[in-house]
């Protein structure tokens, strides 16, 4: 065997004979005179620069052209290999049967590292060239076989097209590189959204400081959830990022496949009615909810739904309130929905009231560790709105740490979370503690109280107790008010979807039990349900704090809680009141 290598990348050179008749020389340099060789030499660059234009099928594949038309070019093969003398991306043949016009793996090394960039090889019906790619060690290496020795055609179309796969191979370890700092961005993300919705603010703010620093320094922030189809939410989200240009933080939904929610932090703002109402168009959120409105309106089969102003520790709750909007947008003619539709129940009860029953409900969660209380809390209420795995995906964590924090939960309150008058009424609770500042939340004004069974009894300004039960604050005259008028479009239907409603509430959201006291089919429950949703705005059958606010809607409207069809549990009563109402066919409305 002969092997022949020269100085330059035109093949002259010095030659040095190697042991056992071997001659290797390095080849210093490709291409000088090239463009005197390619003005000279008949085969066009054409086809070159055709097979090494990049498409949607990327570098590699463009890669892959430009081997092909070089090997055809010089009337041999050519491919890129590993150090091992194999084709990368190909199985590597066993060790007796060595690849066809493969050198020898000393060689093949020896050039990866760069000592020398470039050689050839002369053997008996086959002529070989070996060229390092690149600036970074280990070099891709370029091997092309021919079975004739090479002339100065074939020489420059070997160099003009290790130039093109140089550049092309550059430009695919870029696209990658930034794939991968893409998709680690958007794992920072999804891990401050989901430090967020577990409550970790300063945890969260530190996180994001190395990705976008200052975003998440505002004390409140709004959040917006967009609905895609699935297949289109990655492009979405991009264009998202492009146009909000760092202004809110974007992540791809990890519990819903067409989801992206959008956290919008808000400077500080003097009271108006339109905070009351959410953001005012371009408003405190710093024109977020202005561009992805006209997003949404040019882009078809989007949506939006926007929540209130929440502090950055409750964004799980303005996440609620987003998907809550979100429901609504789904039916409106501009597909976008802010959260506030109408008078909330916590603007029409006693805030007294609400207060005292809120700290004595959930007077048992003071007994765990401060540490822990928070993450229990946050787990709490995206439990009550979501799936245990939704709700798993949200917060970063395993389902099973999702039911066991539940559990817990409910086993400190007494409650039965499989039933959704408790989980309304849990619900409730929840919200009613934000708004009580300090740490006696959880203990009512004078860290007394009944346990949460019982509802609660709280401290008056005389120091007199007075016993309050949640059935007492949903009797008063303006929650009646409210209530009707909540439910006051399912009388518009003449198919009493509102009798259906109560009867499918009183049996616990069950569709069977509740067609045979309604005396119909369960298919028409299903129906007359979806017609509900449509015209309450709110989704029932998926459950949440939707269908929460319903339950206490139906509970207010009926006058008497013990007529109505949402019978009181756990939580409805104060001592000394009747004894609850059993379901007649309990259910578990999340899994």
């Amino acid at each position: 065997m002969r092997a022949e290598a020269g100085q330059n990348r035109s093949g002259q050179g010095r030659a040095a004979e190697g042991k056992a008749g071997v001659s290797v020389t390095g080849l210093a340099g490709r291409g000088v005179g090239e463009a005197a060789e390619a003005r000279q030499r008949p085969e066009p660059l054409g086809g070159l620069l055709k097979a090494a234009r990049v498409g949607p099928d990327g570098h590699p594949a463009a890669v892959r052209r430009v081997l092909v038309w070089l090997g055809r070019a010089v009337g041999g093969s050519a491919r890129i290999a590993d150090d091992g003398g194999h084709p990368n991306g190909h199985p590597k043949p066993p060790a007796s049967a060595p690849a066809p016009g493969t050198p020898d793996t000393a060689l093949l090394r020896a050039v990866a590292a760069g000592s020398p960039r470039a050689a050839v090889v002369a053997e008996p019906g086959r002529y070989l060239r070996v060229l390092a790619l690149g600036g970074e060690r280990p070099h891709p290496v370029l091997v092309v076989t021919r079975p004739s020795p090479y002339d100065e055609t074939a020489a420059s179309l070997v160099a003009h097209a290790a130039t093109v796969l140089e550049l092309l191979l550059g430009a695919g370890d870029a696209e990658a590189q930034r794939r991968r700092l893409a998709e680690a961005g958007s794992g920072v993300r999804l891990s401050v959204l989901q430090l967020l919705m577990g409550g970790e603010v300063a945890l969260a703010q530190r996180t994001m400081a190395g990705l976008r620093p200052g975003l998440l320094d505002a004390e409140r922030a709004v959040v917006l959830v967009l609905e895609s189809p699935a297949a289109e939410r990655r492009e979405v989200a991009r264009a998202c990022e492009g146009l909000l240009a760092g202004r809110a933080l974007v992540v791809r939904c990890p519990a819903d496949d067409g989801h992206v929610i959008i956290v919008a932090p808000t400077p500080p703002a003097p009271f108006t009615p339109a905070d009351t109402a959410g953001t005012a168009e371009g408003g405190a959120d710093g024109g977020v909810e202005a561009a992805l409105r006209e997003f949404v309106a040019g882009r078809d089969g989007v949506f939006l739904g926007v929540s209130d102003r929440h502090p950055l520790s409750r964004v799980a709750a303005g996440y609620d309130d987003a998907v809550r909007s979100l429901a609504a947008a789904r039916l409106m003619p501009g597909r976008v929905a802010g959260h506030r539709a109408g008078v909330r129940l916590a603007e029409v009860v006693d805030a007294g009231a609400a207060a005292a029953w809120a700290a004595g409900f959930l007077r048992p969660l003071g007994a765990v560790p401060a540490q822990d209380r928070g993450q229990l809390t946050a787990t709490v209420r995206l439990g009550l709105e979501f799936t245990a795995v939704n709700a798993a995906r949200l917060l970063g964590i395993s389902r099973n740490t999702v039911r066991a924090r539940m559990d817990r939960a409910a086993g400190l309150l007494g409650v039965d979370l499989g039933d959704v008058r408790d989980r309304a009424a849990l619900d409730l609770a929840l919200r009613f503690l934000d708004e009580a500042p300090g740490p006696g939340r959880y203990e009512g004004r004078d860290g007394g109280g009944q346990d949460g069974r019982d509802g609660g009894r709280a401290t008056g300004g005389d120091g007199a107790l007075a016993d309050v039960g949640l059935w007492r604050l949903l009797d008063a005259v303006p929650v009646r008010v409210w209530a009707r008028g909540l439910l006051a479009p399912l009388r518009t239907d003449e198919r009493d979807l509102l009798r259906t409603l109560r009867d499918w509430v009183g049996e616990n959201c069950a569709v069977e039990p509740a067609a045979r006291r309604r005396g119909v089919h369960p298919q028409t429950v299903r129906e007359h349900l979806r017609g509900a949703e449509g015209l309450l705005r709110r989704q029932l059958v998926a459950g949440g704090s939707g269908l929460h606010e319903v339950v206490l809607a139906l509970t207010a409207a009926a006058g008497d809680p013990y007529e109505a069809p949402c019978g009181v549990t756990s939580g409805w009563s104060a001592r000394g009141d009747r004894a609850p109402v059993t379901p007649s066919c309990p259910a578990t409305v999340h899994p």
